[in-house]
């Protein structure tokens, strides 16, 4: 599609935008070093506001690239612009994300992490990694985000999304201005008012707004949403843009007084990157930060290139920006697969950001810049570059997703036998499990066959419980024939957790509702920390539905152990003013005043309760399920049961108290299912039992089986 604008309007491109200024590829280079250090983990903590600064540079770019074209021809051809920009972004992108799948297949588990990487790879093509990123995952700092290897990608799909419709509103503007005779000020003002009301957008959810909820659940909370949404980042861009349009409109800057708006950019850039840090809440009023630092950069190199501007512009720092959309793309995944190989080497992280330059200046040199002036003969062809270009990785991830959810063909029934010899049980899957499988079966549920999909993935985590809102219809597993109902809620625990309890249940005649949410326990409170999450909804909901429904008996699974814990620097119960706890005793004060009101209230509906206590924390394992794993022997890996057991004791004595003090409520330790006399084992003689730090494999939850089975058969007895 063209159109076709009066050239006889009055010129908006300024003659300063007609050159290729140094100076901004030089900020490109920033930003992409400020992103980098934050993800080798330098001491720069708000590093991650590169991103921001690629969006302000962005929006001035293409809008000043768009103005040269309707001053110089009077037209804008939408299809030219949206191909050169897929010529500019996916070829590369197409690359990476074909590479990271194939490195997925040998260096990540098929536990989970294998399909993130699928489906972010998938959504990254598809112009969609924000969303994908969001749902699954939520907080971007969470640990679960941080080793999807292709978490950067979720910039890239904001950017795309915006200029799926910036050019359109241009021309409205462009339009309107020939209309009305008025020169700029439409597009201006449409510009504008699209700012404001993304800026107020980004302000509300980043602060907790219950706005649109059932939107930004799906993205994990008002807070994600407002740090994945295009609707949210949008004023980002429209600020760079804003600057483009009224570059000519405001008296030409002295050279002095550039270099001193120069200077006050890159303070403010300095500020953001020192001071801003991922415990703060961002974007919100933090982005204004980098958003109105890159501006003054920008203003202050436009008509002279001196000072700071000149810094940008020296030849280094010029090359460096040349690539940097290359080495953003590799710089991540070869440090996240880095980190699989070489756990807890923070050296070994700096030097694989560095090395990452490799592989971007080998694509920056032989894919991205020819892709990049590629033209066509016809549509046909153009139409091939399309279709090719997608269609390779997309095929990689789709494969990718497929082998992971099938277990490769290695992990079918193996664990079973393995995982029992450490807790004493038979080397076959519990009855329950057995019905479980069974019925995902016949329900065409399981990828692979012989129950791969079920025994790689968790229950929870492949119907969509974990993150999401109470579902009774789609989170609710068990027999033909239920004789009752259990309801399992909690944090992250609860979800890897659930195999087992299922099984224990479903070989009692239950069935089992599962709801899980990151970060948030099931308490009778808010949880405060590092991001806050939406809690207290879901929270309430769950209580609601217990009441409502009765079922004989809930099962709380929560990461209580760190709630307890304030010095490692992550939750606990929140405050009456809803903040964090800042010490030991106050954490656990406000533990059990969490917990205490939930107990009471459904022990007082008659209803039985059971405490899963803190599974062993394996600080410092890492996956042991790949296939590069399996080639050359998984290693076994414990921790010392007595320091574990001293860890969690804290809050082990608040649930037991509670227990003792509300009748009807039992306290499942699962230390005797995954622990010998002196070790609790991660993995061992082939059996893997976690998938990371903190949460247990299907087939470690499996090894609770006995225990909850017990555990839910005294529950229902004292209802």
């Amino acid at each position: 599609m063209t159109v076709t604008l009066s050239t006889a309007e009055p010129s908006s491109a300024p003659a300063t935008t007609s050159r290729r200024r140094a100076d901004i590829q030089g900020m490109r280079a920033l930003a992409v070093l400020l992103v980098v250090a934050f993800h080798a983990r330098l001491p720069i903590p708000g590093g991650f506001i590169g991103v921001d600064v690629f969006f302000v540079i962005s929006g001035f770019v293409i809008t000043a690239m768009l103005m040269r074209q309707w001053a110089a021809t009077g037209r804008l051809s939408f299809r030219t612009f949206y191909f050169r920009r897929f010529l500019r972004l996916t070829p590369a992108l197409a690359l990476v994300v074909t590479v990271v799948a194939l490195a997925s297949v040998l260096l990540q588990n098929p536990y989970g992490a294998q399909q993130t990487t699928a489906r972010t790879g998938i959504g990254a093509m598809l112009l969609s990694a924000n969303a994908a990123i969001a749902h699954g995952a939520g907080d971007y700092f969470a640990s679960t985000a941080s080793t999807n290897p292709l978490l950067n990608t979720w910039s890239l799909s904001v950017e795309e999304q915006f200029y799926l419709v910036f050019p359109a509103l241009l021309v409205l503007g462009w339009l309107l201005a020939r209309r009305l005779r008025r020169g700029l000020l439409p597009p201006i003002a449409l510009i504008a008012l699209v700012a404001a009301a993304s800026f107020a957008l980004s302000l509300a959810l980043s602060y907790g707004s219950t706005l649109g909820q059932s939107v930004t659940d799906f993205f994990g909370g008002a807070q994600s949403f407002a740090f994945y949404s295009p609707f949210t980042r949008a004023w980002e861009f429209a600020a760079g843009a804003l600057l483009a349009l009224v570059l000519d409109r405001i008296p030409v800057l002295s050279r002095s007084a550039a270099m001193l708006t120069g200077a006050l950019g890159a303070v403010i850039l300095a500020v953001g990157a020192l001071v801003i840090h991922d415990t703060m809440v961002f974007p919100g009023l933090l982005a204004l930060l980098p958003v109105v630092g890159t501006m003054l950069l920008i203003l202050g190199g436009t008509h002279h290139t001196a000072g700071v501007s000149a810094l940008l512009a020296t030849r280094p720092m010029v090359y460096i920006g040349d690539t940097s959309y290359s080495w953003y793309l590799w710089h991540w995944p070869v440090i996240v697969f880095t980190a699989l190989l070489f756990p807890g080497q923070g050296t070994m992280l700096v030097i694989a950001a560095l090395a990452s330059l490799v592989p971007a200046l080998a694509s920056y040199r032989f894919l991205e810049q020819p892709m990049r002036h590629l033209r066509p003969r016809s549509r046909t062809g153009a139409g091939s570059v399309i279709v090719v270009t997608l269609a390779v990785p997309l095929v990689a991830c789709g494969v990718l997703l497929a082998g992971a959810n099938a277990g490769w063909g290695l992990t079918s029934g193996s664990a079973g036998g393995q995982s029992g010899a450490l807790a004493g049980q038979p080397g076959t899957l519990p009855a329950g499990e057995q019905q479980v499988q069974d019925q995902a079966v016949a329900d065409g549920e399981v990828a692979g066959g012989e129950g791969g999909s079920l025994r790689s993935q968790h229950l929870a985590v492949r119907n969509g419980c974990v993150n999401t809102p109470l579902r009774p219809r789609t989170c609710t597993f068990g027999p033909d024939n239920p004789i009752g109902t259990v309801l399992l809620a909690g944090d992250s625990q609860a979800y890897a957790l659930a195999d087992g309890v299922v099984a224990a249940a479903t070989g009692l005649g239950y069935d089992t509702l599962v709801t899980s949410h990151t970060g948030c326990p099931f308490l009778g409170r808010e949880s405060s920390g590092v991001h806050n999450y939406p809690c207290r909804s879901w929270q309430k909901s769950i209580v609601a539905h217990a009441l409502a429904t009765r079922p004989d008996a809930v099962i709380i699974g929560n990461l209580s152990e760190g709630y307890v814990h304030p010095e490692t620097g992550w939750r606990t119960a929140a405050t009456d003013s809803g903040g964090r706890a800042d010490s030991p005793e106050e954490a656990e004060a406000l533990w059990r005043r969490g917990l205490d009101p939930i107990v009471s209230t459904l022990r007082k509906a008659g209803i039985g309760v059971v405490i899963i206590a803190n599974v062993p924390q394996m600080n410092g394992y890492t996956d042991g399920t790949s296939l590069l794993s399996q080639a050359i022997g998984r290693r076994d890996f414990s921790v010392n049961r007595d320091e574990s057991e001293a860890n969690r004791q804290p809050a082990l004595d608040i649930e037991q108290s509670i227990a003792k003090a509300r009748p009807g409520t039992v306290v499942y330790d699962p230390f005797p299912a995954l622990c010998d006399d002196e070790d609790c084992w991660a993995a061992r003689d082939g059996a893997v039992l976690y998938q990371d730090e903190t949460h247990l494999s299907v087939d470690g939850s499996l090894l609770l089986v006995d225990g909850l089975t017990a555990a839910i058969t005294e529950a229902v007895a004292s209802r």
